[in-house]
């Protein structure tokens, strides 16, 4: 993870942020095929995606400046108004994608170039570990990917260029390179048949 630690990235300085808020709308308009495009640009920042991004770097600024109280309160507003939450502890590296921000979370460290479809994310609740992004949360490299409804839990390790696929549950460690995919569902023939009635 290189480049997401490097000093030009310094989320602690208002120039690290602004540059960190830079390289999330220039990989959201390459995302949506306007890479050069300034008006598209103008149109891209206004999505909650982006929006969910923006006001976490800000908060994140504050936060590592000693501003707690109003790191909070900006990541509160920013959850209300994006439904995603990306609370101000979490550390997220350069060119990171939100596609649809409804039911997005973020929490622990995650590097580079980060893409999360939407309604999943990184969080807790396995255990209390601190294996370096705080008590109970993941440390994932640069280049993963998290498909729609994905979810990687608990204090474990995502390797550099890991992809995980729509509605899979992740709670061990992921070497690099790796696809994870879930277990295919079944179908029962019929078996509409005897579930219970909806009303």
């Amino acid at each position: 993870m290189a480049d997401s630690s490097a000093q030009a990235w310094n989320p602690a300085t208002w120039s690290g942020t602004f540059k960190l808020v830079g390289s999330d709308l220039d990989r959201l308009a390459m995302h949506l095929g306007k890479p050069h495009s300034r008006v598209h640009k103008c149109y891209f920042a206004l999505l909650p995606g982006f929006q969910a991004l923006f006001w976490h770097r800000i908060a994140r600024r504050l936060l590592l400046g000693g501003w707690n109280f109003p790191a909070r309160l900006i990541a509160l507003m920013a959850m209300y108004l994006t439904r995603a939450e990306l609370p101000p502890t979490s550390s997220i590296g350069p060119s990171a994608l939100i596609a649809h921000a409804t039911g997005v979370y973020v929490f622990g460290q995650v590097g580079a170039r980060m893409t999360i479809q939407g309604d999943g994310g990184f969080g807790g609740g396995f255990g209390v570990d601190d294996i370096g992004a705080g008590p109970g949360y993941a440390v994932a490299g640069d280049d993963v990917v998290i498909a729609f409804g994905a979810r990687v839990l608990g204090p474990v390790r995502i390797g550099n260029g890991v992809h995980v696929g729509p509605g899979a549950l992740v709670t061990f460690d992921v070497p690099d390179g790796s696809l994870v995919l879930w277990d295919r569902p079944r179908v029962i023939k019929g078996g509409a048949k005897t579930a219970p009635p909806t009303q």
